[in-house]
């Protein structure tokens, strides 16, 4: 009796798993899938990926199986998920133009696509993009048709911004300008205003941007504290990228303080990196050395992501360490290392360590670390493979 109880609850356990994934390819050819889109009177909803695209894989992992997506792609489309460098994707491919992975396709079933979207998407903006093409006055073919008959009022140019950002970046890049000319003071203290300078602002010293730093306080009324502080952090960040890109020493380091001295420890480790990296970028070695060997001791002792970017970035990457010093090839060496030692089993982190201690050549960690980045390449893409592959060739060369 127990064992036929055990029995059933498993059978439950995998069919309410089953369920709560985006059912694909309930058809087995293209015109059948158009054919049961017909007959439901429902919109395609086609996955184009490749066997070797990581954000394919990570989309199939961690938003495809949430049970609030799959509730809602399953009740209003005809989910298909094809390959497009296998079969009938090959021609798909060609037919719709898909030129990057993954790329989400809503068509009709007359064949027409209705909506385009695409990458890697968190829950939300991947709920949002199903929620548009299944609203016929959201969608992006909607959009195109009332811009083409000259619509330009400011919402419906918003709303056009924001679907072309996924599937035409050029045009997006225009709109996006457009609405920034074209809207007023009084409309930026408004709450649509708030929407488009968190949309669009760059920098502090941009339209938008200026506006929100001289207004900051009033746009809580709109905003949480959380959104502002993130919108101003990237107006800063972008700001002081400026200053590395032109070497302007005096307008670095008068903003620098924003993040250095701030009670929150992230924008203390933004601070970190951006000054990691101006240092870097005017040769400043001795200023480099120091900033970091803090950092490791301080906010980035337990931060494996963040100390294998300085060490990748440091010692060259996979360009070679060409006219690096020998200072800044130990601090790479120094980080990447102590990342091995927070997150050993993460592959990109590995894989930084190897190309580092190959740099160095430091053949035997070097070796351990190219086979331990290659056995973890197993579990991602044939093309991560590859890569890991080829490191480890080289450094067997070494």
């Amino acid at each position: 009796m127990r064992s036929l109880i055990f029995l059933f609850l498993l059978i439950a356990a995998i069919t309410t798993n089953a369920q709560e994934a985006i059912k694909f390819n309930q058809t087995t050819t293209w015109n059948d899938t158009k054919a049961k889109a017909a007959a439901e009177s429902k919109l395609i909803f086609l996955d184009c990926y490749t066997s070797w695209c990581a954000p394919c894989k990570w989309m199939d992992k961690n938003v495809f199986t949430v049970p609030a997506v799959a509730n809602f792609y399953n009740e209003n489309f005809i989910n298909a998920k094809i390959d497009m460098e296998k079969g009938e994707g090959i021609e798909l491919r060609k037919k719709y133009n898909v030129q990057s992975f993954p790329t989400f396709l809503f068509i009709n079933d007359k064949g027409e696509v209705i909506h385009r979207t695409g990458s890697r998407m968190s829950v939300e903006e991947f709920l949002a993009e199903g929620q548009k093409a299944a609203n016929p006055k959201k969608n992006l073919s909607y959009l195109n048709k009332k811009y083409e008959e000259g619509s330009r009022d400011l919402p419906f140019l918003l709303d056009y911004y924001l679907v072309l950002n996924k599937s035409d970046r050029m045009k997006s890049d225009k709109i996006g300008k457009d609405i920034i000319n074209i809207i007023s003071e009084k409309e930026l203290n408004t709450e649509f205003g708030w929407k488009v300078i968190e949309t669009l602002a760059r920098t502090e010293n941009d339209k938008l941007g200026k506006h929100f730093i001289a207004n900051e306080s009033a746009y809580t009324k709109w905003g949480s504290q959380a959104q502002l502080d993130k919108l101003k952090d990237r107006l800063v960040t972008s700001t002081m990228y400026g200053y590395i890109n032109t070497k302007d020493e005096v307008a670095f380091m008068n903003k620098l303080p924003y993040f250095k001295n701030s009670d929150q420890l992230e924008r203390r480790k933004q601070g970190i990196m951006l000054e990691a990296d101006f240092y870097l970028s005017t040769g400043k070695t001795k200023d480099y050395v120091k900033v970091t060997n803090k950092a490791l001791k301080n906010e980035l002792k337990n931060d494996a992501e963040k100390l294998s970017f300085l060490a990748r970035r440091a010692s060259g990457g996979k360009g070679g360490s060409d006219g690096i010093s020998v200072a800044i090839q130990k601090q790479a060496y120094l980080m990447a290392k102590r990342a091995v030692a927070i997150e050993p089993e993460e592959y990109s982190i590995q894989s930084t360590f190897a190309w580092v201690c190959l740099a160095m050549k430091k053949k035997p960690e070097a070796l351990a670390a190219a086979k331990k980045s290659r056995t973890l390449a197993d579990a991602e893409t044939s093309k991560i493979q590859k890569l890991a592959q080829d490191l480890l060739d080289k450094v067997e060369a070494l």
